[in-house]
């Protein structure tokens, strides 16, 4: 008998046994990469500044850390993907507390620049969910013993490499969004038993083959849309809103291409979605409550169709909307403004290097690094670029993760070291 998934609308945006101190998953709290205006975190820093200690990591991977209960938790994949694995660190000092591994017999392709340690964990503060993709979704207690594992199948295989959408949570529940390639899913999970809720084909988001340019790699965005729980991703040719109780499609929004990376961003009750690899984006206004179907004709405001070569930037990381704008650093290293309501773009400069690495909000400060390991903070504004410091940790580094905020620490995972900087 399939477990119940008990949530309420209260706790879409929070998650009911975290402390206010911990970073539980891929951005944050909440899953939107903000925190609130009155906390405090460190401005500048360097590799002399405010760095309050460093660790070595065995192996690369683009998931970031995530902390909770005087713990950081990040993941790595050794031996070209072979063995993954969860490890577990001291927030006071970085030192390792215990590494949890599985052992993955078959190749995987995957691109370079994508190890197979894509996808962030997640914890609740009493147990710690790695999801290793096609080697399966493991539980452990935050000693590290295993409370449960799970094979959600292992037909994921896409050229750019598969599973980079991290897991969140929803009350009791867990989901998922596996894929892309030739197979793609969406799963809600008991978290404490690791009993399936309900399981989700995405049919229409499948690729013809592993090598296709066509797939969806994004985490899914949880929101309360006027007191109807909605799981907002955005998918091949569709910004798609399902319902979390049960799987089922809500309403879809077309406009996108093959192509998607990022999370939706939400704000004053509209949506914008940015495509990757010179795709176009949508802004849209967010349905009612009772509202289904494709509303593409009545409810998009804006497309911004791809202009050519070169022209729609990459963009892999995900912005913030504050306000009536929309901030984001592009893969090539230009931070960008645009406006919500008309998609417009504001103004655009180069901060850095390349970024894969999504944007958090953070005592009304924007946080963004680049592939250096270089830290930008800005304060959002249309007027133009503000920046109000430059943080680089160190020559030689390179890192495809996003900043992680915890206990007025915060946590930046690159290829071969985890730092954690805050005030002395």
């Amino acid at each position: 008998m399939k477990s119940v998934l008990l949530f309420s609308l209260s706790v879409i945006l929070a998650i009911n046994s975290a402390v206010a101190n911990d970073w539980p998953m891929w951005r944050g709290p909440n899953g939107d990469g903000k925190l609130a205006d009155d906390v405090a975190y460190p401005v500048e820093w360097s590799a002399e500044k405010n760095l309050l200690w460093r660790t070595h990591l065995p192996a690369p991977g683009n998931s970031s850390a995530v902390a909770a209960g005087g713990r950081v938790f990040v993941t790595v994949a050794e031996n070209e993907g072979h063995l993954r694995s969860l490890i577990c660190f001291d927030a006071k000092d970085g030192a390792e507390l215990w590494k949890k591994s599985v052992e993955y017999a078959p190749d995987e392709v995957t691109h370079k620049t994508n190890p197979h340690a894509a996808a962030s964990p997640v914890t609740d503060g009493k147990l710690v969910f790695a999801w290793h993709g096609n080697a399966g979704l493991w539980a452990y207690d935050l000693e590290g013993k295993e409370v449960w594992h799970r094979d959600l199948g292992s037909d994921y295989a896409h050229i750019w490499g598969p599973n980079a959408a991290s897991p969140v949570f929803l009350g009791s529940a867990m989901i998922i969004h596996a894929g892309p390639g030739m197979a793609a899913r969406l799963f809600a999970l008991n978290r404490v038993s690791g009993e399936t809720i309900w399981e989700t084909e995405l049919t229409e988001a499948l690729s013809r083959e592993v090598g296709q340019f066509r797939g969806s790699w994004a985490t899914p965005t949880l929101i309360d849309n006027g007191g109807r729980a909605e799981m907002l991703i955005g998918l091949p040719q569709f910004l798609t809103s399902f319902d979390p109780k049960t799987g089922k499609e809500l309403w879809r929004i077309g406009g996108l291409s093959d192509l998607a990376y990022s999370n939706v961003l939400t704000g004053n009750g509209r949506a914008v979605y940015l495509c990757g690899f010179g795709g176009p984006g949508i802004g849209i206004r967010l349905p009612g409550s009772t509202e289904t179907g494709d509303l593409t004709e009545s409810h998009r405001l804006w497309a911004d169709p791809p202009k050519g070569k070169n022209q729609n930037p990459q963009r892999i990381g995900s912005g913030q909307i504050v306000g009536d704008y929309l901030y984001l650093l592009n893969e090539p290293g230009v931070a960008q403004c645009l406006k919500v309501e008309t998609g417009e773009s504001i103004w655009r400069e180069r901060l850095g290097r390349r970024s894969w690495s999504s944007m958090n909000l953070v005592g009304g400060k924007l946080y963004v690094n680049d592939s250096s390991g270089t830290t930008f903070v800005m304060e959002p504004s249309p007027d133009g670029l503000k920046l109000l410091a430059t943080n680089p940790l160190g020559p030689g580094l390179s890192t495809n993760a996003t900043l992680a905020f915890a206990d007025g620490k915060i946590y930046l995972r690159t290829d071969t070291t985890l730092f954690a900087i805050g005030e002395r």
